[in-house]
């Protein structure tokens, strides 16, 4: 329950500063341009507020429909005249329709620009703040560990990665991202050069498994990071760092090698050859119905005595390009995933959620970190959803605003609203259905 609470935290949160965000975008180029701002409110407030307070000509506010939030500029969205059909309303200076096209066009924008800039930001000092840390695909000596969606894709253990889509990946960090986008495989097994494509109906076992762990990782040494209490594994006397060298008479140099050969002494004893700091001793153990020692194996990252890292620290200018190019590929992953949801063999329909799952992809332990890094990614993503021409949404805006610069003609504000409240039904839509399919994978998934 506690960890519900705080991933619910985490979310509300995170919205609420890429809202405020958002809608600043909107509320500081409007009044740049001299345009007023009636109303300036986080979360929807139909009916009544949490709080409101006026200042200037502005309203600020807090609503009770966490939802969204937004702006009024004054003009953009004209009052139904209520005086005599002959007589035409006066565009003061100060409303949005009184602008050129084009200080109206940055006005809509200011909310895209926003967004992008934030995750900008947020990505520049997170690399600023922990820097970074590389393995260089070169350094990958032994080749690659694959789980079992890397094998369904035509991978083995033991597989060097040459090229993915012809191109060849300097840092292994970026393999397993390249391999979902990509096409194609090349690698070198055992000598032999081979080439896997990536087909769609390959492409939905990437979106077919319910957590989005690493299918692929370097190959290692078994050598035990802890051993868990009262297991198997505690009560024979192995202890943290030593290096399983063999399971009987049969060697084992990597960590996979050694799951599978445990899988065939299921309700046996075994003997266990051990390295402990330089000493070579063996270790008989009886293993339970399910082959398990009660072990948990030293992962890649913690094994620089045999990888090579590249750990770089970046000044705040230095950090800088660094968000940009990753605020870019956030947003080739996202429009990536977008095109296979289209895509039904790939199934990538599986992973659309609403506020239900992303609350689940925040950690259930505060993790600054982790926070500015989802908040930065859905920052990107809400930037790139309001950019769809549909009326009520940015986008839309934007469209009718060209339009208009294209024609040079004004567009007829009953057809606008028009356009705008049949939007607003299609997004409302949209979201009813996106929580239905939430709901029902939680529960009947």
């Amino acid at each position: 329950m506690t960890s519900i609470i705080v991933r619910s935290i985490q979310l509300l949160f995170s919205v609420s500063i890429l809202i405020v965000i958002h809608e600043l975008g909107h509320f500081l180029l409007a009044k740049a341009f001299q345009v007023h701002v009636e109303r300036f409110f986080l979360f929807f407030d139909p009916w009544f507020s949490i709080f409101k307070k006026k200042i200037g000509k502005t309203i600020y506010g807090i609503g009770w429909i966490p939802l969204g939030g937004y702006v009024k500029i004054s003009g953009m969205m004209t009052e139904e005249n209520k005086s005599s059909s002959k007589e035409k309303k006066s565009t003061k200076d100060w409303e949005f329709r009184s602008k050129s096209s084009l200080k109206q066009l940055f006005i809509v924008l200011g909310g895209i620009i926003s967004n992008v800039l934030l995750s900008v930001i947020i990505f520049s000092f997170l690399l600023f703040k922990y820097g970074d840390i590389l393995l260089p695909t070169k350094n990958v000596k032994y080749g690659i560990e694959v789980d079992y969606l890397g094998k369904k894709i035509g991978l083995q253990n033991g597989d060097k990665i040459l090229f993915v889509n012809g191109k060849f990946i300097p840092y292994f960090n970026d393999i397993p991202k390249e391999i979902i986008l990509g096409n194609s495989i090349t690698i070198d097994r055992m000598g032999k050069i081979i080439h896997l494509s990536l087909n769609y109906d390959k492409k939905r076992y990437f979106f077919d498994r319910k957590e989005f762990n690493f299918f692929i990782k370097p190959r290692i040494p078994p050598i035990i990071n802890y051993v868990m209490k009262n297991s198997v594994a505690y009560k024979s006397g192995l202890k943290n760092n030593d290096e399983i060298l063999a399971i009987n008479s049969e060697f084992i140099l990597f960590s996979d090698q050694l799951k599978d050969i445990l899988s065939k002494y299921k309700n046996q004893p075994i003997l266990i050859s051990i390295n402990r700091n330089g000493t070579l001793f063996q270790k008989e153990v009886f293993l339970n119905q399910k082959g398990i020692l009660g072990i948990n194996l030293k992962n890649f990252i913690n094994m620089d005595q045999i990888f090579s890292f590249e750990k770089k620290n970046y000044s705040i200018i230095e950090s800088l390009p660094y968000g940009v190019k990753k605020s870019w590929e956030v947003l080739k992953n996202q429009i990536f995933f977008l095109k296979n949801v289209f895509h039904l063999e790939t199934r990538a329909y599986k992973h659309i959620g609403s506020f239900f799952s992303m609350a689940k992809e925040f950690p259930d332990q505060w993790n600054w970190e982790i926070f500015w890094t989802l908040t930065a990614t859905l920052s990107i993503w809400l930037a790139f959803l309001n950019l769809f021409p549909i009326p009520s949404l940015d986008g839309g805006y934007v469209l009718f605003i060209i339009i208009e610069m294209i024609t040079k003609k004004k567009i007829n504000e009953k057809i606008f609203e028009r356009f705008t409240i049949i939007g607003f039904l299609i997004i409302s839509l949209i979201m009813v259905m996106v929580i239905i399919w939430d709901i029902f994978k939680v529960f009947f998934s």
